[in-house]
């Protein structure tokens, strides 16, 4: 089973590609080039999930396209079809400074100091220009926030007391 408090998720199996096994990845990660650098990974299906040895990677496009060791036909690479692509938490490459990864943000406190607790980080949403934190409350009115998750609004994160402080320009909370 996925357990994502130890596992990253970084791609997804779209199809076959080709005769001899390769399959077609929708990759999860931001470094597309990180494909060469897999050995093994775990796939995921349902409740199945099984270890895979990677035998060729390299970037297609948009896309990932990876060899599994004993994955040798079209057939084999479609019974793998809409399996998650796994590696542990550990492995996920180093971000660049103020860089964090959306499960390490997903469930913090917002604090704003004039405000108080504005609620809970539920999910992150990737736009084209910046991502945007969901911020749930969790008061009377139990509205959902969008923040944009950008250097000026955040003045602090402390993940050992679980909360991220921000700054935000007036108005912005009542959208």
């Amino acid at each position: 089973m996925f357990n994502e408090k130890y596992d990253a998720v970084i791609g997804k199996v779209l199809s076959p590609h080709g005769v001899a096994g390769s399959v077609k990845v929708m990759p999860y990660s931001d470094y597309p080039d990180r494909v060469s650098l897999l050995e093994e990974v775990e796939l995921l299906l349902g409740s199945e999930r099984w270890a895979a040895q990677v035998e060729q990677a390299s970037v297609y496009g948009r896309f990932w396209l990876i060899k599994f060791r004993a994955v040798d036909n079209r057939e084999e690479a479609a019974r793998i079809g809409n399996s998650l692509i796994v590696i542990p938490k550990e492995d996920r490459l180093s971000l660049p400074e103020d860089s964090f990864y959306h499960d390490q943000l997903v469930g913090l406190k917002v604090y704003m100091p004039e405000y108080g607790v504005l609620g809970i980080i539920t999910d992150i949403i990737s736009t084209g220009g910046h991502d945007l934190f969901v911020i749930e409350q969790h008061d009377r009115e139990g509205k959902t926030h969008l923040v944009p998750a950008i250097k000026r609004f955040i003045k602090e994160i402390d993940f050992q007391a679980g909360l991220i402080t921000v700054d935000l320009p007036e108005g912005l909370l009542e959208l």
